[in-house]
This record gives structure tokens, C-alpha cells and sequence, in this order.
């Protein structure tokens, strides 16, 4: 070999690493870049400043493997500091480097409503939901598409489409049904189903209710509970209990209520009625299973009925009440 054909292959090797470098070099910046835009995009307001987001729409036209454009992570800093023209452009910018992500119609949808812009909602909104009705924005946004309803007709319809039902898509179901004049049979069937599925959930259970019994009646019941409260923290029992009599007239069947008149009445030693509202508690829906066979025991002994009231104090030391251990010794030994 020739040192001119060295020479030659010395400087090729030099020009091939230092092109190698450059290029390493790019594909970092651009790899940290890209997670900049993935972590902002977790945000719900994004937290880049426009210089940030501007800087990080490069020629690369999708983030990692999550296929979302930079213009989508642009778009969004642009909708927040209230650029909107700008967003939706670059939103449909977005579009054309992935035409099957529905993230950008979903904030679409949600700057034209922003803007007002009905029937440029209205399109955006029953796109994404037609497209994919899983998301619970989508329905959301469906929903609030829809013209004022006679009945939940058009909603339960929707709602029915929905195959994957979430927790936050049953609560927007329920609250927009609310807003219905009136309800249809499915309505009243999905309300039971709510309900069974979602005992313990306050928020469901709250819809629930309001549903069953109306908004301005949960109100005014909760305006008693909360008035009855100050009263058993004074240790006015009977004070109390006369505010959770008004309650339940507003809401007649509410576990908080008869729980709550149920330990007014034990406090006070009316252990007859202290039993009476205890067995007016659904226990499907009661989370403290080990207090409820307490305080059932310890009145059914008092009411020298031993046997049975020394069955439920041990069914509540088996649910591991602590105080259930106490009662134990000095009731059934």
C-alpha cells in the first residue's frame, strides 16, 4: 500500500468519524428534546415556555414511539397563553404528520370551544367520539355537542356505544343525564347499575342520589347532616338526632344518615331505636363492617338479647375492630 493511498484512507476515516460524531451528537439533542416534549405532554397544562416549545419543533415529526407530532406539544403552549389562531393551525399541522391520532381533533374540539365556535365544536367533538368513544373526553365533549335533550334518549344511545366503560366516563354519563327533562327507562336501569357497581365511590353515589332524589333535597338533607354534626360534637344528642330526622325527609334513604342517628341513639342509650336505624343500613355499601356489628352487639345486649348480641361483637372481632376485643370481655364472658 502506497502511503498516498494511506494518506487517502486516513482522512476518509477521519471525515466518516467526525460525520459519525455530528451525527450522534444530533440524534442525542434530538432524543433529549423529544423527552422534554413527552414530559410536558404528561402535564395537563404544559409547563415550556413558547422560546422552548418553538426551539423543540424541529424537523422530526413525531415524539419517540408515542407518534405524537412536536407540533401537538407547540400547539398546546400556543392554546394556553391564549393563542389560538396560531394553536389551531399548528394543531392541523400536527394532523398531517399523523392523520390517525385523534390527540389533535380532541384539542381542537376543545379551543374552538373554548373560542365559542359551535359548529366547529360540534364537528371535532363527534369525529373523536365516533372514532374512538373509549375516552372519556371524547364522550365528554360528545355530550356537550349534543342540543338541549327532552330526554337522556340521545345520551343513553352514546353512552350504550362506549364498550370500555371507566369510572370517569359512568360519572359523566350520570351528570349529563341530570340535565335531561326527563329520564328514559335505560336511564333508570344504568342509575341501578351505577349504583351496585360503585358502592363506594362518593362521587357516583352523590350523582346517585341526586338523581333519585334531586339536587336542591340532597342539598338541604346535607345542610342537616352538617348542622346535626355540630350538635354531637357539643354532646347535644337529642339535638342532633331531631336534625337527622329532618334530613332523611329530604333524603329518605342515606346510610350517613342512619349511621349517624343509629350512634345518637347509642350515645344517648336508646338502644331500640339505636338498632332500628342501624338495621336501616345497607351494608353493601358500608365500609366499617366491624363498627356496624359493634355498636348491633352491644345494643342487642343491652336489650338482653346476649346470645345474639355476643354473635355480632364476635363477627366484629374477627373484622379486627379493636374495640370489639373490649366489648368481647365485658359482655360475653
Amino acid at each position: 500500500m502506497t502511503n498516498k493511498l494511506k494518506s487517502f484512507l486516513v482522512q476518509i476515516v477521519i471525515i466518516v468519524s467526525v460525520a459519525c460524531l455530528v451525527s450522534n451528537i444530533i440524534v442525542f439533542r434530538a432524543y433529549v428534546i423529544q423527552q422534554q416534549s413527552v414530559v410536558d405532554m404528561n402535564n395537563i397544562v404544559p409547563k415550556m415556555t413558547i422560546d422552548e416549545a418553538e426551539y423543540n419543533d424541529l424537523r422530526y415529526p413525531n415524539i419517540n414511539i408515542f407518534t405524537v407530532p412536536f407540533k401537538t406539544a407547540l400547539a398546546r403552549v400556543y392554546a394556553r397563553d391564549s393563542l389560538y389562531e396560531k394553536a389551531i393551525t399548528t394543531f392541523h399541522e400536527a394532523r398531517k404528520n399523523n392523520p390517525y391520532l385523534m390527540i389533535n381533533e380532541n384539542y381542537l374540539a376543545q379551543t374552538y370551544l373554548t373560542l365559542g365556535k359551535k359548529d366547529s365544536f360540534k364537528y371535532y367533538a363527534k369525529k373523536i367520539f365516533k372514532t374512538a368513544p373509549n375516552h372519556s373526553n371524547h364522550f365528554a365533549f360528545f355530550i356537550k355537542s349534543l342540543d338541549s335533550l327532552k330526554s337522556s334518549f340521545k345520551i343513553d344511545s352514546s353512552f350504550s356505544i362506549i364498550k370500555k366503560k371507566s369510572i370517569n366516563i359512568w360519572r359523566i354519563y350520570l351528570a349529563s343525564i341530570y340535565n335531561a327533562d326527563s329520564l328514559t327507562n335505560t336511564a333508570l336501569e344504568n342509575i341501578k347499575i351505577a349504583d351496585s357497581l360503585y358502592k363506594f365511590d362518593s362521587d357516583i353515589q352523590y350523582l346517585v342520589s341526586v338523581l333519585r332524589n334531586g339536587q336542591e333535597n340532597v342539598k338541604k338533607s346535607e345542610e342537616f347532616i352538617s348542622i346535626s354534626d355540630a350538635f354531637a360534637k357539643n354532646e347535644n344528642f337529642k339535638a342532633s338526632i331531631k336534625s337527622l330526622k329532618e334530613a332523611l325527609k329530604y333524603n329518605p334513604i342515606n346510610n350517613i344518615t342512619f349511621d349517624k342517628l343509629a350512634t345518637s341513639y347509642f350515645k344517648i342509650e336508646q338502644y331500640d331505636s339505636s338498632l332500628l336505624y342501624l338495621n336501616k343500613i345497607n351494608i353493601e355499601k358500608y365500609e366499617n363492617l366491624g363498627r356496624y356489628h359493634l355498636i348491633k352487639g352491644i345494643n342487642l345486649v343491652n336489650l338482653n338479647n346476649k346470645d345474639e348480641g355476643c354473635k355480632e361483637i364476635f363477627e366484629a372481632v374477627l373484622l379486627g375492630n379493636k374495640e370489639a376485643i373490649k366489648a368481647n370481655r365485658s359482655f360475653c364472658n
